[in-house]
């Protein structure tokens, strides 16, 4: 793949109907159940200190958990697409059926590690969801244990390693300030708080696609130059 970037957003625009019957038969199920989940954390948890509290604590690593679980049929129906198979949408629910289970068991513990990395000053945070973000996508291409991915999802972090904290980053503050417009907008409207979640879902529904796609077609390139490198260095032993 030459171009992932614009190959990304090509397949995201050309099969916009598929993306959006996935997310609204996985994405949008989840971030409901996000939304009910973290109210309910933050009604019956008590704040301590000033900067965090056990609810924000507890609502970053739901939020971190549900969406690395979700990223499962965007990534599959990117790669069935890339590659040209048959029935990809049916394939991608297929495989968030059967290998979902063990990604979440697999997000649960990087979740887990990436909330503590935010605690400690934020960037260890990044640099650990940045250093295995990877691993379900190499799972899911090859049909293997997503254990088994994260030592090829580190060797692709330390090749990239900027790029994909920048990429996380800027898709994260894009999204951030979009949704306060949004909700400023929407509140000088109306004090509906059921329009505020609306909004917010319809919000990531878009987002979340374009940046699991983009991810999913960055990985396939780096890959592919993993792959091509590996073939030199044999070539030259």
């Amino acid at each position: 793949m030459n171009k992932p970037i614009p190959y990304a957003f090509s397949l995201f625009v050309g099969k916009y109907e598929k993306f959006l019957l996935i997310a609204f038969l996985v994405q949008v199920p989840i971030l409901l159940l996000h939304s009910f989940t973290t109210n309910y954390v933050h009604a019956v948890t008590p704040t301590i200190g000033s900067i965090f509290s056990v609810a924000d604590i507890y609502y970053a690593y739901i939020t971190m958990l549900l969406l690395i679980y979700a990223m499962v049929p965007f990534i599959k129906y990117t790669v069935n697409e890339y590659e040209g198979r048959e029935n990809p949408l049916k394939n991608a629910f297929y495989t968030f059926a059967a290998q979902g289970f063990h990604i979440f068991l697999f997000s649960a513990v990087i979740s887990l590690l990436t909330v503590l990395g935010f605690i400690l000053f934020i960037i260890p945070g990044f640099v650990i969801l940045a250093a295995f973000i990877s691993a379900p996508i190499i799972a899911i291409m090859d049909g293997k244990s997503v254990w088994k991915s994260t030592k090829e999802s580190f060797q692709i972090f330390k090749k990239h390693s900027w790029k994909i904290i920048l990429f996380i980053f800027l898709i994260s503050i894009l999204e951030f300030i979009i949704g306060i417009v949004l909700n400023f907008l929407l509140l000088s409207i109306t004090d509906s708080y059921a329009a505020v979640v609306i909004t917010q879902i319809f919000l990531n529904t878009i987002f979340f696609p374009v940046f699991v796609v983009i991810l999913t077609s960055l990985v396939i390139k780096w890959r592919e130059g993993l792959n091509s490198l590996e073939v030199k260095n044999e070539a030259v032993i």
